[in-house]
């Protein structure tokens, strides 16, 4: 079990794990994200011709849904993660110490544009504070 956080401030050496602090820090992972989602949005539209052109994979998709209970919760968990992604980014930005009126722009983008806007937002948030640079 997680022990309760009584602290809003968030440091680098309280990540346990160095594998587990280095990826959670990580600039190119936005990136990364941001390019498999656009690998997989033009996969949509040019990926296996054989099975027709996009408006026949399309609709044949929108029938899948309609009788998958499996897919249409997935689009239903989707939708509910980007409604939540505006809490998410807010309570990040508090435990890096970064007060509300601050990083406007780059709190907005990760709050309203699902998916990229996130992406962007963990290649562009500032970095955990460190406890040893705050003894200094």
């Amino acid at each position: 079990t997680r022990t309760p956080e009584f602290e809003s401030q968030v440091y680098k050496e309280d990540i346990d794990g160095d594998l587990q602090a280095k990826v959670a820090e990580w600039r190119p992972l936005g990136g990364f994200l941001s390019a498999v989602g656009t690998a997989s949005i033009v996969w949509s539209f040019i990926g296996r011709p054989e099975f027709g052109e996009f408006t026949e994979r399309y609709n044949s998709f929108i029938d899948l849904l309609s009788i998958d209970r499996v897919g249409s919760s997935f689009i239903v968990d989707l939708a509910i993660f980007a409604i939540f992604q505006s809490w998410f980014v807010d309570d990040d930005l508090q435990r890096r110490g970064v007060s509300e009126e601050e990083l406007m722009g780059l709190r907005n983008v990760a709050k309203f544009v699902p998916f990229f806007g996130l992406a962007a937002y963990i290649t562009l948030r500032p970095e955990l504070p460190s406890r040893n640079s705050e003894m200094e």
